[in-house]
């Protein structure tokens, strides 16, 4: 799976000038006056489970040009200890977020935050650095901040409190960032960083990820409270905010060692970034601007996070089209630094082909990019069923597109599957009658903050509606239809190139296969569960109940038909997906490796089992759909049919 793909190197041209070469001269005029030098730092990044992994993955970038290799991709202990509330779901957004202050606590912190964990998460840090020393590679570490600390802290030091950064209808619990308008605070993120940087200190590239995820900015547009924070600095200007934060934690690392360390804070939403990035100094970054000049800060291509990942919780389903058109794009950018990220691990190896390819050939058209993927997918499929292969990652792009119309603070699987539970929950047509023997294998992991009837109500998403109504359960069910008839067309070129294959390569196309019917569940999942509740919250709306003397009354009645018809689609397709999981030893869904590890966020290593609950209180409650449409007093229906 890992095998590099080696390709020689001119020996007077370093392989990262080389890519600046190519790059400009596909570009067009206005990026070919950029000098070959023009990508100063070529980053990639990878999920890595081991440090054998990290290792090999650190390698195989060095020979395609990698100056630096991220650090953090959310495969890091999560620190589950922030959940430190019960009925609060918030701090599932935080708690895979590394944060400075956490893993490196300076001393005025360590009484609140636990020292196992900082020891735990630097000991990782500091063998993947040596692995990068060794190799003559530099790293970049990516964060949120300033991250939520425990109220206990701000309880001790009142001044230090920030702004309020949870969001409003996603929270139980107001969550508070520290105040980097103080002094003081900056002080302790001049001494984490120090910490950090001289356990690591190949680390040279720090990105924050700001105003999400319990963390925030004081006084900032972008927070989900609306601006706030300490009303003792709140007449600062955001640029002066900014700056001294980036400069205390510059200051930091000069500290620590010699060297540059540049920061960019992303996702930040302020309404004028340029006019911050215009006061900043080089090497400090807002929305992607640097300072002083409000240039682009870098050029990225692909993602870490599983947020990002459009088939989670799926695995393994690969990206390759999207990849190619990202690297063309970034190709074009001015910004002297390029980020290629392979969030999905389990086809690192073909990024690394295609960013390769586009190295020595840039594409520029959808002509050269179909030629170059063509070329790549003959060495996977043979040159016989290579346009086959083709064939099944158009498709995939495509659903992958699709699958941006049903992202909402998340994909539809993400939150919905995985956050509220709908692939392990019981869809019965009075949710409110389950007995806590009935949910509480899945109601402790729905991110569900607002009451117990918004919980039981399939539809609301983290306190959202995206899907409610007519129009939103019609539209979305035809999205997932379009889906699912792509998935048939990749599956088809799929078995049409294994029918024709041997061995290794064999197995491959019958595992993508696999892994396609894994997703394939999902979308039904996610069909089923926005239909189910549509037409619950019909039928309900209408009070269709009426006296039933006669089976062929209720059978006539469409909306008996029709909800029942959902319910066993999903009974069905949890069947088929508990099969699927069985027959298969390769990772097909993305789930904790002990009972420990599954929360909010991630499914539980005893999925099938939950699987096998979900149907059997789905069947314990069927006969409860007569209820819905039979009055109440009015006695069974009884069969007409002759007795036989």
């Amino acid at each position: 799976m890992r095998q590099p793909i080696l390709r020689a190197k001119p020996a007077a041209l370093t392989l990262p000038c080389l890519l600046c070469c190519v790059l400009f001269a596909a570009a067009g005029t206005s990026v070919a006056a950029n000098t070959p030098g023009h990508f100063k730092s070529i980053v990639f990044g990878c999920h890595s489970d081991t440090l054998a992994d990290f290792e090999s993955f650190a390698r195989r970038a060095k020979q395609s040009g990698a100056t630096h290799i991220v650090l953090t991709a959310e495969d890091l202990p999560w620190a589950t200890w922030q959940l430190d509330t019960p009925g609060d779901p918030y701090p599932a957004w935080a708690m895979s977020n590394v944060g400075l202050l956490k893993v490196s606590p300076p001393e005025a912190l360590k009484p609140y935050l636990p020292q196992d964990y900082a020891d735990t998460v630097i000991g990782i840090l500091r063998s993947r650095c040596a692995v990068l020393r060794k190799l003559g590679l530099k790293a970049a570490f990516t964060t949120f901040e300033p991250q939520i600390l425990p109220e206990r802290v701000f309880e001790a030091h009142p001044l230090w409190r920030g702004p309020q950064v949870d969001h409003p209808l996603r929270s139980r619990v107001p969550r508070f960032a520290p105040s980097i308008d103080n002094p003081d605070v900056l002080a302790l993120y001049r001494e984490s960083i120090r910490t950090l940087l001289t356990a690591c200190p190949e680390i040279e590239i720090l990105s924050l990820h700001t105003n999400d995820s319990g963390s925030g900015i004081s006084w900032s547009g972008g927070l989900y409270q609306g601006p706030n924070g300490s009303s003792l600095y709140r007449d600062r200007k955001m640029y002066q905010r900014y700056h001294d934060f980036f400069a205390a934690l510059q200051a930091g690392a000069r500290d620590a060692r010699e060297g540059r360390l540049e920061i960019d804070a992303e996702w930040v939403r302020e309404s004028a970034p340029e006019l911050i990035a215009g006061r900043l100094g080089p090497g400090m970054a807002v929305a992607n601007l640097e300072g002083p000049g409000a240039t682009p800060y870098k050029a990225e291509v692909g993602f870490l996070l599983d947020y990002f990942y459009p088939f989670y919780p799926a695995q393994g389903v690969p990206l390759p089209v999207r990849y190619l058109e990202e690297l063309e794009q970034a190709s074009k950018s001015a910004a002297p630094r390029l980020f290629y990220l392979t969030g999905d691990r389990f086809n690192s190896d073909l990024y690394f082909q295609i960013y390769d390819a586009f190295v020595k050939n840039p594409t520029h058209d959808e002509v050269s990019r179909l030629q170059l993927l063509r070329a790549i997918a003959g060495g996977y499929a043979g040159e016989g069923s290579a346009s086959a292969l083709l064939d099944a990652w158009l498709a995939l792009h495509r659903i992958q597109r699709d699958i941006a119309l049903v992202d909402f603070g998340g994909t539809v699987f993400y939150i919905g599957s995985v956050h509220q539970r709908w692939l392990t929950r019981p869809f019965v047509p009075f949710p409110e009658e389950l007995t806590q023997e009935e949910t509480q294998y899945y109601r402790k992991y729905q991110f569900q903050a607002r009451s117990e009837d918004r919980a039981r109500d399939l539809g609301d998403l983290q306190g959202t509606r995206q899907y409610q109504g007519l129009g939103g359960a019609a539209l979305s069910a035809n999205l997932f239809v379009r889906m699912l008839s792509e998935l048939d067309r990749a599956r088809g070129d799929l078995r049409t190139i294994a029918e024709t294959s041997g061995g290794d390569r064999r197995q491959r196309h019958l595992l993508l296969d696999e892994r396609l019917k894994v997703f394939q569940a999902l979308v039904n999942n996610c069909r089923d569960a926005i239909e189910y509740q549509h037409d619950l919250e019909s039928i309900k709306g209408r009070n269709l109940g009426r006296a039933v003397e006669f089976q062929e009354e209720l059978t006539d009645i469409p909306e008996w038909r029709a909800i029942k018809d959902v319910a066993r689609r999903e009974i069905d397709n949890s069947s088929l997906l508990i099969e699927l999981l069985q027959s298969q030893k390769a990772p097909l869904l993305d789930l904790g490796k002990t009972s420990s590890e599954e929360n909010i966020r991630v499914l539980g290593p005893d999925l099938i089992d939950q699987l096998r609950k979900k149907i059997k209180i789905m069947i314990a409650h069927w006969e409860d759909y007569e209820r819905l449409f039979i009055k109440e007093g009015s006695e069974t229906p009884k069969s007409t049919a002759i007795p036989r």
